[in-house]
């Protein structure tokens, strides 16, 4: 799991190493510029982060370089536990490895669910579900899981053991309920993605 920090006009050098005569590295900067944005702090950094609660840094793990550095005659960064952050790619691949999606596939996340379904991310929306509504998605999803996106309404809804035969009657304490199930309107549903 990386952590990260968000940097306002800070001096940094981007650049490569190079081996050396005896295998020392050496830099080798390729920009330099007032960066803002997000940056990846080393492991060390974080941990003594979280022992201390306070670190001053002057190196950072860079994206597009093999290292990003303070350059010039900048003092080294300060930071404390309340400016971590974690980048989202970075936070739906822990979710993922620790069992918070079902499929598992990295590849878009545009669905994600916890082990039962009570609570499922679809498109940026996030829903806490009943068992019933959890249900009901399980079966939807399993469905487009299996190539075939498209469910009965009433079939889902019976084996879901509701006592409603209308979807919109289940999900009707969700007011953006819509944004993750669709309707073909002749009482077919499927999960709202691709």
């Amino acid at each position: 799991m990386s952590l990260s920090i968000r940097v306002f006009g800070l001096p940094l050098e981007f650049g490569d190493y190079e081996v050396g005569e005896g295998g020392r590295l050496f830099r080798i900067p390729t920009d330099r510029r007032f960066f803002s944005g997000v940056v990846d702090l080393h492991a060390r950094d974080v941990f003594h982060l979280f022992r201390s609660g306070e670190a001053h840094l002057s190196e950072f793990r860079a994206l597009d370089a093999n290292y990003a550095a303070i350059w010039g005659l900048a003092e080294p960064h300060y930071v404390v536990i309340g400016d971590l952050l974690m980048r989202r790619d970075e936070r739906d691949r822990y979710e993922v490895k620790k069992g918070f999606s079902v499929g598992g596939h990295m590849e878009e996340q545009a669905f994600i669910a916890s082990r039962d379904y009570s609570e499922v991310r679809c498109n940026g929306h996030r829903f806490q579900l009943g068992p019933i509504q959890a249900a009901v998605v399980r079966a939807l999803h399993r469905g487009a899981q299996a190539g075939k996106p498209w469910q009965n309404g009433k079939n889902i809804l019976s084996e879901a053991r509701s006592k409603s035969l209308r979807m919109s009657d289940v999900f009707k304490s969700k007011g953006n309920w819509r944004d993750l199930i669709l309707s073909d309107r002749r009482g077919n549903y499927r999960i709202n993605i691709d």
